[in-house]
């Protein structure tokens, strides 16, 4: 009677987790820490993945958010090196973008298609070309409730440039508003969270992309007009309507610098003349790398 009772005490505290029944915060940390520091191959991103399904819930909003930027290094470093293996699951990919793991007949391409899916990597068709990305809808889908606020706000900001590239062919595929919403976004992520390390390198860069492209537009969605010269009329309501709306933004700051230097140009560009179009994109550079400074002095 007395080995029964101590054996049912020891499985309550096990499963309610008052003892130190299964591994600790810092075993989980070393082996998943052996994981992502492994080759990653198809087969052992699955793996990693599960170990993080079973695992992640154990960690804390702290570790958690560790973990999963550890994860996503990890991912990105298997795309990086493999940039070939996009190849093998191009020709499945639907006209809506994804794919049908049933239509695959061919063992070697499900295997990899069950592979990546399981560990949230989407091969997917971007400027013509089969492309692997990280998949941060099924990241966020899985694992939302566990992340720290900041890294929730970015994936979120990942997941919509995933869903939605700003651009495609160096033309856009979003309005100025969307750019601007990206931009004010990942600025908040910035205030908001000053010197968090999860976030702070890639809410910047993020940051500082979708700035160049509100001041410089794309080659193929310029802010001037190559044929009238003028400066875009969507652009200049958009940006307006903007700084009203947000008089205290970083952002907002350096539209306002970039308005008082289209008046001094009279909204009017001729990308062909060589001394215009240095002084033009000289001076976007600087109210970008400004723009980084106001930001990084909130640390």
């Amino acid at each position: 009677m007395y080995k029964k009772a101590i054996f049912i005490l020891i499985l309550v505290f096990c499963l309610t987790g008052f003892s130190g029944c299964g591994p600790s915060r810092e075993e989980i940390q070393s082996d998943f820490t052996l994981l992502v520091a492994a080759e990653a191959t198809p087969e052992h991103i699955r793996q990693t993945a599960a170990f993080l399904d079973e695992n992640i819930s154990k960690m804390g909003k702290d570790g958690a958010g560790h973990m999963l930027v550890s994860y996503e290094e990890y991912l990105l470093r298997y795309i990086d090196e493999n940039p070939d293996e996009a190849d093998v699951l191009g020709p499945f990919v639907e006209e809506d973008g994804s794919i049908d793991g049933e239509k695959i007949t061919d063992a070697g391409a499900r295997d990899l298609f069950e592979n990546l899916k399981a560990g949230s990597v989407a091969v997917l068709i971007f400027e013509d070309a089969p492309v692997m990305r990280v998949d941060y809808p099924s990241l966020l889908e899985k694992y939302e409730k566990y992340l720290p606020e900041s890294l929730r706000l970015l994936y979120e900001l990942d997941a919509d440039a995933f869903i939605v590239p700003m651009s495609e062919n160096a033309t856009l595929n979003v309005s100025w508003e969307e750019i601007l919403n990206r931009a004010y976004r990942a600025e908040k992520i910035l205030r908001e969270f000053p010197g968090d390390h999860l976030v702070q390198e890639n809410a910047e860069w993020l940051f500082s992309k979708y700035l160049t492209t509100l001041l410089m537009g794309t080659t193929n969605t310029p802010v001037f007009d190559y044929e009238t010269e003028v400066f875009s009329s969507d652009a200049k309501a958009a940006y307006t309507r903007f700084i009203r709306e947000n008089p205290d933004a970083v952002l907002s700051d350096a539209l306002t610098e970039y308005f008082t230097y289209l008046e001094s140009i009279d909204y009017q560009l001729d990308y062909n003349d060589i001394t215009m179009s240095k002084v033009f994109f000289d001076t976007c550079d600087w109210i970008s790398s400004e723009s980084i400074k106001k930001l990084e002095e909130l640390k």
